[in-house]
């Protein structure tokens, strides 16, 4: 299904706000919602929205649709994929709660009625906004419940004649209703035999009232004859200065005024209209109406209510139309300046109009700019769509047409036109020139930046014409510009596909050829210059004899014979290509790490193309096997070529890497090398009781499942090796090896992972831990107590270097583990122990409480062994 653009600003745009909720509405969804129909349909939804927005009175709505987009491209996403679902869900979702939505929209319009069977023009606007739906909706449902929509009628709010300001009370004394019972009767509490008509039948006229004169007067003189004679003497007055319509307005006063009583006492329309019937006797149409006016009079003016709504929605035409028609007396004073300034600015939107209108075509943007302005201001006024519709837009200039490959270029300069979102109908016809814009066949609709346009499938050998037109794409109904036409123009196709297959001594072709091509000729051209006509078939071409590595040059051509039997050949299309011998196969690959980059060394580097790919275990070919180019399996590896042969990213695991020769269709198997393990992490060692230390280190899922440990003391020529598995590292938190107490050990880890059956080793981490050394001391103390010194002697058998030696005590019974439990009495730092090269730390030894005397030592390795316990008590 087409898109019907007309249709979609009748149903959407020109529907104002709120915008339709219905998704079928919105997006001009089809019936059957296939899912390239609704892509081109929802395409071409957004494309109107684009191009309508040159118009404000469109702007407002086209924001509130691209609003809604974003939460409906989801659903219509999964239609253009394939996938339906979501959308007629929420389609029959909407339809659920549109009709119960139209069922609530029922019950409001008939209760707002109160049994009247009429709506005020404010109550149906009112009821609309409240239900979100569009007045014009509300308005079609009203002849089904029997309502319609009337205006109230204005009601006199005091007496309309001061001649009958004090006939309520002669009337009472009658024992009358109203001034309808004294016309009809002649004798005191008389009561109207017939219905009384207040809206379109008048109740007096000079006669009636003179009849009603003479049966008044045969009552004999007293009070009931002075109240008759009085309401005679103000009703003939009245008809005097006011006719008959102002008896009219007497009795309306009359019969009003009983009802705004009971209204303001909250009186329901039912009792309302049922005390006007049976109490007042008025006819039944006539008490509706009467009841309508009086309820909405409570709600305030409608009329001045309707103008201000109007207004405000921009709807002046409409406004002034409402005003014109009430009497110039019958509008309040705000109403009144209200009407005044509508018809002001309803006048200089008809200027503007008139202004565009005469405008002269050359300044037909101008015309169009005055025209957005009078709609801006009148959103309503009648006129602007036709003359909009006949402003004029310039053609393009400079269109050219030029063959360009296997299509047809198109080039034009831009229409001067500016206004209205220009845009430019691209048209095609065969053998004659378009006449108009309706005419050929339309390639595309380009917007107002575009200067050019590529035909990709043109006909074949035959006459073509170009041809642009422009129109304002902002009023589809507006007439287009005059045609800028190119041509004729013969459009002779190129073999297309072409490709060239080089091999050993010789270059095979194939390509597609045009169904309407006589034959195809091709010209080899050689390095020094020299030109060869190849035999050639319609579908390609073998040329053998070749010198391997030498590049040739092939031209292409396609020949055609036209109507009148003249032959005609293509400029062509160029090729090169390069007869190769047989691929030598890679027979030595050597990949290592360089630079956090993993080389390939090829040895020997071949003559053609060598790719890498990747295996989990060993190929299935031997070195040397010939396979196809395009039956090379293996996940390809991205190399780039360095200086020693290819460098590539580690691969995310073990794998076996094949280099494979490749020369034009032709590929050989060569060697393969394994890329190994990632590193484990650096090893930590750890000493632990005994003779012993551990070894712990990352070692990452990818690393394979064993790992090879290699440890010896420094300066050992020999080692010692030791496989471990991923399982027993975990259940022995590490790896523990045998190490004599105290001596330095090295570590070297290595991750180990089998390819093809084939064990391959990682880089090694390694780690040092040095032997360790020992020192002790002894505590001399001198003196009497109070003036006692301590001295504390350090000892090592072998060269030792400390960084720091410290005298501490500590007060009490706690024995010091670190110098922070205690106080420092003496240190000394970075000296050396040895044989004969004692250190020693003197110190005054206060009164104090009893305690503990420890020394400490900092070093790297450095172990301090204490004295007998016994001999470190301060008493």
């Amino acid at each position: 299904m087409a898109f019907d653009e007309s249709r979609y600003r009748r149903e959407v745009l020109d529907a104002g706000l709120p915008v339709t909720e219905d998704l079928r509405t919105r997006y001009q969804l089809p019936q059957n919602l296939d899912g390239t129909a609704v892509a081109e349909t929802v395409t071409a939804v957004r494309a109107c929205w684009r191009r309508s927005r040159a118009r404000l009175k469109y702007r407002a709505v086209i924001e509130q649709l691209e609003a809604g987009y974003l939460s409906h491209r989801p659903l219509l996403d999964a239609v253009a994929a394939g996938d339906p679902g979501p959308l007629r869900a929420a389609l029959a979702a909407h339809g659920r709660r549109a009709q119960s939505e139209r069922a609530r929209l029922r019950a409001a319009l008939e209760e707002a009625t109160g049994g009247l069977g009429m709506l005020a023009e404010s109550t149906v606007v009112r009821i609309a906004a409240a239900h979100r739906v569009r007045e014009d909706e509300v308005r079609e449902l009203l002849p089904a419940l029997g309502l319609r929509i009337a205006e109230p009628e204005p009601l006199p709010r005091s007496v309309p004649h001061p001649a009958y300001a004090r006939c309520a009370g002669h009337l009472e004394v009658l024992g009358l209703r109203h001034l309808g019972d004294f016309l009809a009767t002649g004798t005191p509490g008389g009561r109207s035999e017939q219905p009384v008509h207040v809206f379109d039948a008048l109740p007096a006229d000079p006669p009636s009232v003179e009849a009603a004169a003479r049966r008044w007067a045969r009552l004999p003189h007293g009070a009931a004859h002075t109240a008759a004679q009085a309401v005679i003497a103000a009703v003939r007055g009245v008809l005097t200065e006011q006719g008959p319509e102002g008896v009219a307005r007497i009795l309306l006063y009359e019969l009003a005024m009983p009802l705004r009583t009971r209204c303001a006492a909250r009186a329901t329309p039912a009792t309302l209209l049922a005390y006007a019937v049976g109490e007042l006797s008025v006819a039944e149409d006539d008490a509706r109406r009467l009841v309508f006016a009086v309820l909405h009079e409570a709600a305030g003016d409608p009329v001045s209510e309707r103008l201000r709504r109007l207004v405000a929605d921009g709807r002046l035409a409409e406004a002034a139309a409402v005003a014109d028609r009430l009497p110039p007396g019958s509008l309040a004073e705000d109403v009144r300046a209200l009407a005044e300034h509508v018809h002001g600015k309803l006048a200089e939107a008809r200027a503007m109009l008139d202004r565009a209108r005469r405008l002269s075509p050359a300044e037909a943007d101008r015309a169009w700019d005055l025209l957005e302005q009078a709609e801006a201001a009148v959103r309503d006024l009648p006129g602007t769509d036709a003359v909009r519709r006949g402003l004029a837009v310039h053609p393009v200039s400079g269109l050219t047409a030029t063959r360009d490959g296997a299509g047809v270029t198109v080039r034009w300069r831009p229409s001067p036109s500016t206004a209205g979102e220009p845009e430019y109908v691209l048209l095609r016809t065969e053998r004659r020139p378009p006449r108009d814009a309706a005419d050929g066949t339309v390639l595309a609709l380009a917007s107002p930046r575009a200067t050019s346009y590529v035909d990709g499938a043109p006909p074949a050998c035959v006459p073509l014409y170009y041809a642009v037109a422009v129109r304002r794409a902002a009023e589809p109904g507006s007439a287009p510009s005059p045609l800028m036409v190119s041509g004729p123009l013969v459009h002779w196709p190129e073999v297309t596909d072409a490709r060239l297959r080089p091999a050993d001594r010789q270059i095979s072709a194939d390509w597609t050829c045009p169904d309407r091509a006589r034959s195809v000729e091709v010209v080899r051209t050689a390095p020094d210059g020299e030109e060869v006509h190849v035999a050639a078939r319609r579908d390609g071409f073998t040329d053998g004899g070749l010198a391997n590595g030498t590049t040739y040059g092939y031209r292409i051509r396609v020949v055609y014979r036209t109507d009148d039997g003249t032959t005609v050949r293509t400029a062509g299309i160029r090729r090169t290509a390069r007869p190769l011998a047989p691929p030598e196969p890679v027979t030595g690959l050597d990949i290592r790490l360089v630079d956090g980059c993993l080389s390939a060394r090829l040895d020997p580097l071949p003559d053609g193309e060598v790719r890498l790919y990747g295996f989990d275990d060993l190929p299935p070919w031997p070195v040397g096997t010939w396979l196809r180019t395009a039956e090379l399996p293996g996940r390809p590896i991205a190399a780039q070529p360095a200086p020693e042969g290819l460098r590539f990213a580690p691969p995310g695991r073990p794998t076996l890497v094949v280099a494979v020769t490749v020369v034009g269709e032709r590929a050989v198997i060569g060697a393969h090398a394994a890329t190994a393990p990632p590193a484990l992490g650096t090893p930590t060692l750890t000493r632990h009781g005994g003779t012993g230390v551990t070894v712990v280190f990352d070692w990452p899922p990818d690393s394979g499942d064993e790992a090879e440990v290699t440890w010896r003391t420094p300066g050992e020529a020999g080692g010692q090796r030791r496989t471990v598995t991923r399982s027993a590292y975990r259940h022995e938190a590490g790896v523990r090896l045998p190490v004599v107490d105290g001596a330095g050990v090295e570590v070297e880890v290595r991750p180990i992972t089998e390819l093809g059956g084939l064990p391959v080793y990682g880089p090694p981490s390694t780690a040092v831990l040095p032997p360790r050394a020992d020192a002790g001391y002894r505590l001399e103390r001198r003196g009497l107590p109070g003036r006692r010194t301590v001295t504390a002697v350090f000892t090592a058998h072998t060269v030792v270097r400390a960084e720091r030696l410290l005298l501490v005590r500590s007060p009490g019974p706690v024995w010091p583990l670190e110098p922070a439990d205690g106080d420092v009495l003496a240190e000394t730092a970075d000296v050396t122990l040895g044989p004969g090269n004692d250190v020693r730390l003197s110190a005054r030894l206060g009164r104090g409480p009893s305690g503990w005397l420890r020394c400490f030592a900092v070093g790297e390795s450095l172990v301090l062994r204490d004295p007998p316990q016994h001999t470190l008590k301060v008493t």
